[in-house]
């Protein structure tokens, strides 16, 4: 045995015979569970050939042909392919092996090797012979007696081969075979999970799985709604640990806001500022008396006790915004009349209710 066969070994059935506890057993691995064999008498032969099919439609074909052949609702069925053609068995009555019928099953007649060369054969079986039929290696025909048939049931099944007769001696000596290990043909996976599982197995094997997909859709939903508390709480420590800082940071926009309204309020240049440099700058003992501004002009009446009119030039001369001036004489004082620069007038201007008049 190679290391290739020792696996197929352990999970081969333990084959028994249908209603036969004392007969023919094949003993099978450790994990290969129970099959039970169905004699020939107990199922009905039919075959359809298929080769004329594209392969990838013999399957469907194949169950379309089962149902036809189907003789009864309640006959289980066993199909076997050899290339396109499918051999099918129908275990006429599976309540005949008691309560709760066995699922697993398989026909007598795939057990036993196919013959070495085409031809018809004779087989002894469990209970009763099969003659067979086979053509190009696949079985063309079958045919069941519980005894060895006469001459003439012999020469009526050889002739419905197509074979003649005479070219074939009597009745033959009936074959005893051994059960192979494995069956001949090949079976789908359908068909072999619907052996290996009966019916209630199936309906808890499905119960099963949808109870693990809902059990894993619970537990995701559940992960789910533990970190969705777990975000929101997380949030919620962020927004008491930031509400102080919003606070501060919305009251600093109002001040900012209040501070750059008042400070629009108040005007970019004032005439008072002007006022106030033109007195900066005269001689000692000089007042002014009048005030009079015009756009880019300013003319100032100063009552002093200086007749030069060069101190008063001198007095200005330096000053970015009164140093142009002209100083003419009057009785009691001086008239300065200056011409202001461009920046001084636009600062003047801002002060539209600015006095004009006498200054005390």
């Amino acid at each position: 045995m190679n290391l290739w066969n020792q696996p197929a070994a352990l999970f081969s059935p333990k084959r028994r015979l249908v209603n036969d506890d004392t007969g023919k057993v094949s003993r099978g691995g450790v994990f290969g569970g129970q099959e039970w064999v169905v004699g020939r008498g107990e199922c009905q032969y039919r075959r359809e050939d298929l080769r004329a099919l594209p392969a990838r439609k013999r399957v469907q074909a194949g169950r379309l042909a089962a149902a036809r052949h189907r003789p009864s609702p309640a006959a289980l069925t066993y199909v076997a392919w050899v290339g396109g053609v499918a051999h099918f068995w129908f275990w006429l009555d599976p309540a005949s092996a008691g309560e709760g019928a066995p699922r697993r099953w398989v026909p007598e007649s795939v057990l036993l090797p196919p013959p070495a060369s085409d031809g018809v054969r004779l087989l002894q079986l469990a209970r009763g012979v099969e003659a067979q039929h086979w053509e190009h290696g696949v079985l063309a025909s079958s045919q069941w007696w519980p005894s060895p048939p006469g001459t003439e049931d012999w020469l009526r099944f050889v002739r419905s081969t197509g074979l003649d007769p005479a070219t074939l001696p009597g009745v033959p000596e009936p074959q005893r075979l051994p059960w192979a290990a494995q069956p001949w043909g090949e079976t789908s996976w359908t068909q072999r999970l619907a052996g290996a599982f009966d019916e209630k197995a199936a309906w808890l094997l499905l119960f099963a799985l949808l109870a693990a997909g809902l059990g894993w859709q619970l537990a995701a939903l559940l992960r789910w709604q533990t970190a969705s508390e777990q975000l929101k709480a997380q949030v919620e420590r962020v927004r008491t640990a930031v509400d102080p800082l919003l606070s501060a940071r919305e009251q600093a926009e109002q001040a900012r806001d209040e501070l750059q309204h008042l400070q629009a309020l108040r005007p970019p240049g004032s005439d008072y500022l002007l006022m106030a440099g033109v007195a900066r700058h005269l001689p000692e003992g000089s007042t002014l008396a009048v005030w009079k501004r015009e756009a880019g002009k300013l003319q100032v009446t100063v009552r002093s006790s200086e007749t030069d009119p060069r101190a008063f030039v001198e007095a200005f001369e330096g000053d970015a915004q009164l140093s142009d001036v002209a100083v003419t004489p009057q009785a009691g004082g001086m008239q300065l009349a200056f011409e202001l620069p461009v920046a001084a007038v636009a600062d003047a201007n801002a002060d539209a209710a600015a006095p004009q008049g006498d200054v005390r």
